[in-house]
């Protein structure tokens, strides 16, 4: 039996395009041995489990611990991540990030394989220079090694446009998109127009005052507690997120806590719009198309996300519902709520944005 190894430094818990491209895989029982090395998440996160599909959690990060104790750890990822290659000898490697690239860069400096490589994200040459030195020394590694992979992908064609054109004559021959579907199961249309003349609005990701536009949509929706209230769920926020919340001390602003991933169809289905706040501070945020919007949508809520996230502005529809619409999120007080949730001149068209498609490439491509 051939081996499929996937390396994905960070908790694969924290990543629901991880551990739904993993159960696909495990659904499709192809006749590999699959191995999964990532770090622990901690107590704080229930660990996932998939028949099938051999997990290694090799290291665990806590908070605040010191700068030396904490490259030990990178150090030790990779070493024992090296360790593991070696030992199951995998035909196809794929690997998420610039972190997870120490142990399948050596590793393919030594053996013949199959080399893939996915980013959730887009990191600018700026960010690499000025960012961690580890990150830097990595991604010039993984440069020298890009012709030679099979597969490499980000989410859109935006990030791709300029990951390609960064890192110039290092340019990988095998470019794909792979964007962060829910599964098809996700798929619904029964969300009711308000709840009890009230429009509910949700939220459901990470949480800060920096990178959001958190106090806009939180003076947005506390001004208006007659025909609106807000639901959040986070299980990653900053003190400063939540100490404002708390301050603005808003009958119509809940804040919820975490919420398990695969509840969320059950839990968005309460809603009718949900909402996006990045507010693009840097190019990862401005060229994103993140996961909610795409499961927001595919659960039949609208989507609110802010006009300066180009790279959703190519999925907006007005004339049919679910509407996926972008806002000036500086400027909310002069849109009326009203004529945005209106569904009385729209159909229902139904969003067909399901991992399971977007899969498919990159499933035939590991297994082969």
């Amino acid at each position: 039996m051939s081996s499929v190894c996937i390396v994905h430094f960070q908790p694969i818990e924290r990543y629901p395009p991880v551990f739904n491209l993993l159960r696909y895989l495990a659904a499709k029982q192809y006749a590999v041995d699959i191995h999964v090395i990532t770090s622990d998440p901690g107590k704080e996160m229930q660990q996932i489990a998939i028949p099938g599909i051999t997990i290694h959690r090799i290291v665990h990060f806590k908070k605040n611990i010191s700068k030396w104790k904490r490259i030990l750890l990178y150090a030790l990822f990779i070493v024992k991540a090296f360790f593991l290659l070696l030992r199951y000898r995998p035909a196809s490697v794929l690997y998420y990030e610039t972190l997870s690239a120490g142990a399948p860069c050596l590793y393919a400096k030594f053996f013949k394989i199959r080399l893939m490589v996915h980013y959730h994200e887009y990191i600018s040459p700026t960010e690499y220079k000025n960012g961690m030195v580890l990150n830097r020394w990595l991604h010039k590694c993984e440069q020298f090694l890009y012709k030679k992979a099979s597969w490499v992908s980000h989410t859109n064609y935006d990030r791709q446009r300029l990951f390609l054109t960064d890192v110039g004559n290092f340019a990988p021959l095998h470019n794909f998109i792979l964007p962060n579907y829910p599964p098809a199961s996700w798929k619904n249309k029964t969300v009711p127009h308000t709840n009890n003349g009230k429009t509910g609005f949700v939220y459901v990701g990470a949480l800060d005052t920096e990178t959001m536009y958190l106090k806009e949509v939180a003076g947005y929706i506390a001004a208006n507690p007659a025909t609106c209230y807000w639901d959040i769920y986070s299980e990653n926020y900053s003190a400063g997120a939540l100490e404002f919340l708390n301050k603005q001390q808003a009958p119509n602003i809940h804040f919820k806590g975490a919420v398990p991933y695969d509840s969320l169809p059950e839990i968005l289905s309460l809603y009718q719009v949900g909402l996006i706040m990045y507010n693009g501070h840097i190019p990862n945020y401005v060229y994103n198309a993140p996961n909610k919007l795409f499961e927001y949508a595919v659960c039949g809520l609208d989507v609110w996300f802010p006009a300066v996230m180009k790279s959703s502005l190519t999925y907006v529809t007005t004339n049919t519902w679910p509407k996926i619409i972008a806002l000036d999120f500086q400027s909310l007080g002069k849109y009326n709520l009203q004529q945005l949730t209106d569904r009385t001149e729209s159909r229902y068209v139904a969003q067909h944005f399901t991992n399971e498609s977007a899969l498919q490439p990159i499933i035939q491509r590991l297994s082969e």
